[in-house]
């Protein structure tokens, strides 16, 4: 999930207009925010990232350094949610870790550019209008940058890869030609990375 992020943080800020929108965005992300120095641990990165443990204990952290920073204790509930639902929405888009010795799971719906854009364009433009109607002004702009850069964010994964539109599976080499070729049918299978 990428601006799918962004629009849970807007439903945060929907339901407490008091927090900050900066301390909702960085709960909404934590879990990526994290992942980026751990990348050298190879596979350990999502498992101290992603899995459910993991997430819950970020939740809880951001949680306390709302409530030491003088945050009150519902507040501070909308911020553990805005990292939680992280879990779930990752697992859609992709493969996570439950535990840390358990199974994979997820919808891989990365695979499917039209679903994805469709699940994550919903979350952003629903995340906006509830900012707006509790009274956050967040601009339009937003809703165009959100859409342009989970564009630009597909066209970098589906650059030299596969994926599916309906129950047909296309390949983009655009080095060959900028119009995807239909490809044979790989079976997409959450499963931890080798």
């Amino acid at each position: 999930m990428f601006v799918g992020h962004f629009g849970i943080a807007q439903l945060g800020k929907a339901a407490r207009r008091e927090i900050p929108f900066v301390w909702l965005l960085v709960a909404a992300y934590l879990p990526d925010l994290v992942r980026v120095p751990l990348t050298s641990l190879g596979t350990r990165q999502e498992l101290l990232s992603h899995s459910i443990p993991a997430v819950t204990i970020l939740a809880l952290a951001i949680a306390v350094l709302w409530q030491l920073r003088g945050g009150n204790f519902v507040a501070a509930t909308v911020i553990a949610l805005a990292c939680l639902l992280h879990w779930p929405a990752d697992f859609f888009t992709g493969c996570k870790p439950t535990t840390f010795n358990g199974p994979w799971l997820g919808l891989i719906s990365y695979r499917r550019p039209v679903s994805d854009l469709l699940v994550e364009g919903s979350l952003l433009v629903g995340g906006w209008l509830a900012a707006r109607r509790s009274g956050f002004a967040i601009g339009r702009v937003w809703l165009v940058l959100g859409f342009v850069v989970q564009l630009a964010f597909m066209l970098s994964m589906y650059w030299q890869s596969e994926f599916f539109i309906g129950d047909r599976e296309w390949m983009w080499k655009p080095s060959v030609s900028l119009v995807p070729r239909r490809s044979v049918l790989e079976e997409s299978v959450c499963r931890p990375p080798t």
